[in-house]
């Protein structure tokens, strides 16, 4: 069995058991667990200097590197690593001409970041500005990674390790142990794999070696099932769609779809074996590989980092950041929302407070910060359900968290309640609800029962104008349905519930809802009521997200069609980010229009309100 990791994100189940499989170092675990224990005394009052001197450096000298303490960095907003660690002595003086220079980290073979004993490694300490090194530790490590250029870096508090890859972009691949349980069990297989992820001997050659391996292996057989499942005859396609939920079980057995586009995870520890994946997967990259395999053509580089800044309209602040709400119109499997998690948070780490002297606790906790950023940020509408149910697995894996924002529907199947006359009235009234309800607070006891109330009458209202719009939106499929009755029901939008509950049981109206369920109708006022005074800032659409399953239709009137939806509930100062196959042509067309303007960068087209 595998001793589990605290966290991983880097490692596979496969290989794991391969290092696991390799010769145990029985000297080195023994001498770990005697300076652990050895330690026991000082922990409970231990300082971060103590840390470092009684127990970590210690444990660098029974891993095998050679070390230099406290290295000169190279930027004045960071305060240095507290090791630089090498191969070996020659690497160590091979470095030394370059002392406090970016040449001397890219010598290195990792950078150790040093915390208090027992001190949580993802979240900052509060109480006062922060500076870049009391922010969240683990964003630190990857700061330092990323400037640096070494290939790895280690975070620890004496008690869990965390072993880095530097990212490319800002995706965090890692592993995490716990030592000090390691050693109270008595756990020597959990020894031996820390040996075998932390030593130097892992690092400068076989973690490397193994990933690499791994690396190959996967993708040779990606290649080759994508090769074979976009090779399909036209007419087998279809059943592409049927083929990919049990590929999705066989390569992700810990892993289950709800088939209603709200993935769930198996809970941790489920009993009984697990089934062997047929390739070295991690569930950290299931949306990857699914978009992989499923869609045509290749994700979009898109430099999200300049977008998000843009969108802040220069304010450089967390405050400024983290008040955006942002539109994933085309998510697909979900390797645009996992993107737009990361970078937000690793900007987050960055960005200062506007206001000196605050610290929200709730963005300086990596899990929380990530449950905000999907709970308040980020929203999404992803039109088939399998793709929905592997993008709410993918964001559990990744972030420990589902996305509640991202939602099934159809962007396109909608009408707007503003084309609805008899609508006129009750939007008025809700849009007061709703900014009342977001002056109000559900933490002030005073506010919390009007709240409570203001809320009740405004989901009841929603869900009826959200019915009326799918009764108006089917009647362009279904020519026998009474405009009359339809607008019945909108004059009467807050009419006694006995009137609605007649029409309920009538047949054309289940005709019609049963029509906006199977078609997947989507309401953006109704699912995200914020739209009814505000906008988004970023719109993001890749309008012929091409499923190999898929009827196509032509790009370029698809394109037009997510624009003009998009258009209409975007901020006045927003943009919105199209991925398009002729970026030139699409920008021609919207330059002709007074109300928008249009350029193309980096093959995506911008568009924003005039």
């Amino acid at each position: 069995m595998v001793p589990r990791f605290a966290r991983n994100t880097l490692v596979s189940g496969a290989l794991a058991e391969r290092l696991l499989a390799l010769p145990r170092r029985a000297g080195d675990c023994a001498a770990l667990s005697a300076i652990v224990q050895d330690f026991e005394g000082m922990r409970a009052r231990a300082s971060e200097i103590q840390t470092e001197t009684s127990l970590v450096k210690p444990i660098l000298r029974v891993l095998g590197y050679v070390f230099e303490s406290k290295p000169k960095f190279f930027e004045e907003r960071m305060l240095p690593p507290d090791f630089a660690l090498f191969r070996s002595e020659e690497e160590r003086a091979g470095g030394a001409p370059y002392w406090g220079t970016k040449e001397y980290y890219e010598r290195a073979l990792a950078v150790l970041l040093v915390k208090r004993y027992g001190r949580n490694l993802q979240e900052g300490i509060g109480g006062f500005h922060l500076e870049l090194e009391n922010r969240i530790p683990l964003y630190q490590s990857i700061y330092l990674s990323k400037q640096a250029g070494t290939p790895w870096s280690i975070l620890t508090n004496g008690k869990s390790w965390l072993l880095l890859k530097r990212p490319s972009a800002f995706e965090k691949q890692l592993v995490e142990i716990d030592l000090e349980k390691a050693v109270a069990d008595g756990d020597e297989a959990a020894l031996h794999l820390f040996c075998q992820v932390f030593s130097c001997a892992g690092l400068g050659g076989t973690l490397g070696a193994f990933l690499e391996d791994e690396r190959r292996e996967l993708a040779a057989y990606l290649t080759e099932k994508r090769r074979a499942l976009h090779a399909m005859d036209a007419d087998l396609l279809g059943q592409a769609s049927a083929m990919a939920p049990p590929l999705y079980t066989q390569l992700f057995p810990g892993c289950r779809l709800t088939g209603a586009g709200d993935g769930a995870r198996y809970a941790q520890g489920a009993e009984g074996p697990r089934p062997m994946s047929p390739a070295p997967v991690r569930e950290h990259d299931q949306c990857d590989i699914f978009s992989y395999l499923f869609v045509e053509g290749s994700e979009p580089e898109i430099d999200l980092e300049e977008m998000i800044v843009d969108a802040a309209r220069g304010e450089r602040t967390k405050e400024s950041l983290l008040s955006l709400r942002i539109l994933d119109m085309t998510p697909g499997f979900g390797v645009l929302a996992a993107r737009l998690v990361e970078t937000v948070s690793y900007l987050s780490f960055l960005l200062p407070y506007g206001e000196k002297r605050s610290f929200i606790a709730e963005w300086e906790n990596e899990p929380l910060l990530h449950r905000f950023i999907l709970g308040s940020m980020l929203h999404g509408i992803e039109k088939q359900v399998f793709p929905l149910d592997v993008l709410q697995n993918g964001m559990r894996s990744r972030f420990g968290t589902a996305a509640p924002n991202y939602r099934l529907g159809d962007p396109l199947l909608s009408v707007s309640a503003d084309s609805l006359e008899p609508l006129a009235g009750a939007m008025e009234r809700l849009k007061h609800m709703e900014r009342l309800s977001s002056t109000l607070s559900s933490r002030i006891k005073e506010d919390a029962a009007v709240k409570g109330e203001v809320d009740a009458r405004l989901r009841t209202v929603l869900g009826r104008v959200g019915e009326v719009m799918d009764l108006a939106t089917a009647s362009y499929f279904d020519a026998a349905l009474e405009s009359e009755k339809i607008n019945e029901l909108a004059y009467n939008i807050e009419g006694d519930e006995e009137l609605w509950q007649a029409a309920r049981r009538q047949a054309w109206y289940s005709s019609a809802r049963e029509m906006a369920a199977k078609k997947h109708f989507f309401h953006m006022e109704v699912e995200f009521p914020f739209l009814l005074n505000d906008g988004f800032d970023l719109i993001f659409a890749r309008p012929a997200l091409p499923y190999i399953w898929d009827e196509r239709f032509p790009p370029e009137e698809l394109a037009r069609a997510h624009l003009k939806r998009a258009m209409r509930y975007l901020k006045q100062t927003g943009t919105i980010i199209l991925t398009v196959d002729d970026p030139a042509r699409l920008v021609h067309e919207v330059r002709h229009s007074q109300r928008y303007a249009a350029e193309a960068k980096r093959g995506v087209v911008l568009v924003w309100k005039r």
